[in-house]
């Protein structure tokens, strides 16, 4: 058997079609405060996608931010190099660099991490946080 746990917390509101994101995390998270004393937390996940034909597999890094308790969890538990699965939505950041160009990045707004690997083989756990 194996450890395994799930983070969760659910924010208001209702999310219609989440998206689930799997892959390796990339930097251990970074946990901010807002101005307000919210939680965020930030990090990235490394995602392998096969090639027919091809040795190696394309990799796409995903931005994944977390809010509240869900935060403060994902920076206590989760380190470089751990598989997870995140569940959340898409958001878009737009903003204008200093030259006045246009950007844009899509990243995952999650309100529920899931550790892939398990922690120990000796247990079955799941941990789950509601608000």
């Amino acid at each position: 058997m194996t450890i395994q746990k799930i983070l969760y917390y659910k924010r208001g509101g209702t999310m219609s079609k989440p998206i689930d994101l799997e892959g390796r995390v990339t930097h251990d998270p970074i946990l901010r405060k807002t101005k307000t004393g919210k939680s965020v937390c930030l990090f990235t996940i490394a995602m392998d996608h096969p090639v027919k034909g091809e040795a190696k597999p394309h990799v796409s890094f995903i931005d994944i931010e977390t809010w509240e308790k869900l935060a403060d969890l994902c920076a206590e538990n989760i380190k470089k190099g751990k598989k997870i699965q995140a569940t959340g939505r898409l958001k878009q950041d737009r903003w204008q660099d200093e030259n006045g160009k246009h950007k844009s990045k899509i990243k995952l707004v999650s309100n529920q991490v899931k550790f892939i690997e398990s922690l120990n083989s000796k247990h079955n756990e799941e941990v789950e946080v509601n608000a």
